[in-house]
């Protein structure tokens, strides 16, 4: 059992009793104006309540947190405790600007909850701040410090708003959002405010929760394992960052946690760390050669493979996933990889994620070329996911097939799938009439068809699926051969679509095909230069059909000589 002790703490004892560090190791500060807004508004609304009696309370949330060199290091209940020093710093200095003699013990109160008191004169220290932060970058260090030392100048003459929107600092937006609604609410209830001020220090109230132990790991190891049994108010931690503190915790020195940690900023910088873990996940289960079913992300490296985190290796690996997927080995990929990676960034579910991730370190761990045969991989992926979700689309048909094909790897150093995909192509009249109803695989299997007749062709950016035949509540009298009842059948078709530029697309809008082939004209896509030079100037059920039967025999050519 965690050894802690809690003790209910109105804002004014928590604040000014204490002195906190946000360790190097947790997540930037990342409330922003909608979660200061609904701070303030409730502050406010408790109040303003006319039930409110003097006795009642309105309770913040918990804070985790232990004690090192004479600061408490926050574990949960940053947001909140970084937010509400910046609004006492805007009360203060509202308070400050039009201070008398009775506002006198509100600023005393309003000082104390942020700096140092001398014990003789009662002045406060304005450069021994209560809150400090290691985990922020050096320029939004020297923001909170100005903010929180006195050093911060506000021009009351400036455009506070503007400098919110062109503020780049959550720090400072959030800081001058207080600072607004101060004043907004002292103009609107100047008899109010100084009561407000009061409510806030001594009926809000919150509940620090401090493990203790007989030295610091011990401590945070109390900290974290009370955090997991929390469920707090306010941005709550990912498993990511649960991760983090168990791999800071496991660093022996100093030296070792500062480099851990300044590495640990870079690489959330650029990724979501909660994907790099999920797809490292996938990774030691290919090692560990597990097909069952998934078990939650932290979960998994908190009990399951716990020891995994502490391994020194694992952050090293987990660096070489984020190089991985953050395009830093691009210039190795051929054209035909690039394509093929567009195709499957267009399926309706992850899963090829964490298979290109097992096979990348796969061929790491055996010291194999990741590159070479990459585009044949891609096509064994793409051939085996598309058959599985035509014949049934969900992702339970694509876990199995994921998990074994990872599993193999290892255990037979081949990639094997274990699939019915030859069967589920052999059955020819039920695998088409599945083809042509797999309306979420449209954007798949257009992208894969564009890039099998036309090898040659460069991805384009900010496309959009174009309906060759418009998607219109007009009808053209002229058409023959077909009504308007029997047309809506078709335009959802494959056949009847295709990847388009934005722009182009906003631009041929609902025209007809004698209008529209003048906007393909200037495509990048040489599927619509093509449909630009068609010789006809009516695009019909015929030409529809006939580019259903063409798509979907290159496409049942590809799955047959990929699946597995």
């Amino acid at each position: 059992m965690a050894e802690m002790k809690t003790e209910r703490k109105s804002v004014l004892d928590y604040l000014s009793k204490n002195k906190f560090l946000i360790p190097m190791y947790q997540r930037p500060y990342a409330w922003k104006q909608e979660e200061c807004e609904q701070l303030w508004n409730d502050i406010v609304d408790f109040f303003n309540d006319e039930n409110r009696k003097p006795e009642d309370e309105y309770f913040l949330g918990s804070v985790v947190m232990y004690k090192q060199n004479d600061r408490q290091n926050i574990i949960d209940g940053q947001q909140r405790t970084i937010s509400l020093s910046l609004l006492l710093k805007a009360l203060y200095i509202k308070a400050f600007k039009d201070r008398s003699e009775e506002t006198k013990n509100l600023v005393t109160m309003l000082e104390s909850c942020l700096w140092d008191i001398d014990d003789i004169s009662g002045k406060a220290d304005y450069t021994a701040m209560h809150l400090k932060s290691d985990v922020i970058i050096k320029d939004e260090e020297n923001i909170l410090e100005k903010i929180l030392t006195n050093g911060y100048n506000l021009d009351y003459n400036e455009d506070i708003e503007k400098k919110i929107k062109n503020s780049n600092s959550n720090y400072e937006k959030n800081y001058l959002f207080f600072i607004l609604k101060s004043d907004e609410f002292a103009k609107e209830n100047p008899t109010k405010w100084e009561k407000l001020c009061v409510v806030l220090l001594k009926s809000c109230i919150l509940l620090p929760i401090e493990c203790e132990g007989y030295d610091e790991d011990s401590r945070l190891e109390n900290a974290l394992r009370i955090f997991n049994t929390l469920n707090n108010r306010g941005i709550p931690l990912s498993d990511s960052d649960i991760f983090k503190g168990i791999i800071f915790k496991s660093k022996k020195t100093l030296e070792e946690r500062r480099e851990f940690a300044n590495k640990w900023k870079k690489l959330e910088n650029k990724n979501s760390m909660d994907f790099i873990f999920r797809n490292y996940m996938h990774v030691t289960r290919a090692r560990n050669k597990i097909k069952t079913s998934e078990i939650g992300l932290r979960n998994f490296f908190t009990k399951e493979h716990k020891n995994i985190l502490k391994d020194d290796n694992t952050i090293n690996e987990i660096e070489e996933l984020c190089q991985f997927w953050n395009g830093d080995f691009d210039d190795n990929y051929t054209h035909k990889s690039l394509q093929l990676y567009e195709v499957l960034h267009c399926l309706p579910n992850d899963y090829w994620n964490y298979l290109d991730s097992a096979y990348f370190m796969y061929c790491k761990d055996i010291n194999k070329n990741y590159f070479e045969g990459h585009d044949l991989f891609l096509k064994k992926i793409i051939a085996n996911f598309l058959v599985k979700l035509i014949n049934k689309p969900t992702i339970s048909e694509i876990k199995p097939i994921v998990f074994n094909a990872y599993v193999s790897l290892y255990s037979k150093g081949e990639l094997d799938f274990q699939t019915d995909s030859k069967q589920i192509l052999e059955n020819e009249i039920l695998f088409k009439e599945q083809f042509f109803k797999a309306n979420k695989l449209i954007p798949s299997l257009l992208t894969l068809n564009l890039y099998l007749k036309y090898p040659n062709q460069k991805p384009i950016f900010k496309a959009e699926i174009e309906h060759i035949f418009p998607k219109t509540t007009n009808w053209r009298p002229s058409y023959t051969g077909w009504n308007k009842e029997e047309a809506e059948a078709f335009i959802e078709s494959i056949g009847n679509k295709m990847w388009l530029e934005k722009r182009l697309n906003i631009k041929a809008s609902n025209g007809y095909f004698d209008e529209k082939k003048e906007k393909y004209k200037n495509s990048g896509f040489l599927e619509a230069q093509d449909l630009a030079k068609y010789s006809k100037n009516d695009w019909l059920k015929e030409d529809i059909e006939q580019r259903n039967e063409e798509i979907y025999k290159r496409l049942k050519e590809f799955f047959e000589n990929n699946v597995m």
